[in-house]
């Protein structure tokens, strides 16, 4: 099955509603403060996450705070069965200098042991990896991965 084929399965059994506070997440998004999160059981490379996420009115999760990393952190061990999810930065535009989509400065971060590495200069995207607790590492934009979308919750 392609990435595309999964989004259609996807799409097709995520018709619930999650109320929570006079807001809302659709599709099988779980809220958590003032963000709804979700993790995906398809895989992509960053370009086809980050797509795949804007498709469904969300973009990849950032993560700004001690709080909501301990939140990602324990809703990827609990209720995700992958190895590896994509998150939404990259230093692409700068060796070492990581951003956020939407060019948000890193304000907090999480790296693994020894991260980043930059292995053969080549690994410009951010993942949060099971063998550091979900802790942060970059990794090659062109690997295949799960990956974690987050939006703002429906008002309503």
């Amino acid at each position: 099955m392609n990435v595309f084929s999964g989004v259609a399965l996807l799409l097709l059994g995520s018709s619930m509603l999650l109320y929570a506070e006079g807001t809302k997440c659709t599709g099988g998004f779980h809220k958590h403060g003032d963000s709804c999160y979700w993790l995906s059981n398809i895989k992509g490379t960053f370009a086809e996450a980050r797509s795949i996420c804007r498709f469904l009115g969300s973009d990849l999760v950032t993560i700004t705070s001690h709080t909501e990393d301990v939140f990602v952190r324990g809703y990827a061990t609990q209720r995700g069965k992958a190895e590896r999810y994509y998150l939404g930065a990259t230093d692409l535009g700068l060796e070492g200098r990581w951003i956020w989509t939407g060019n948000k400065p890193f304000t907090y971060t999480n790296w693994g042991p020894g991260q980043p590495t930059n292995y053969k200069n080549n690994e410009h995207c951010l993942e949060a990896y099971k063998g550091y607790g979900y802790g942060w590492n970059d990794v090659h934009c062109d690997m295949k991965a799960n990956f974690i979308c987050q939006m703002s919750p429906l008002r309503g």
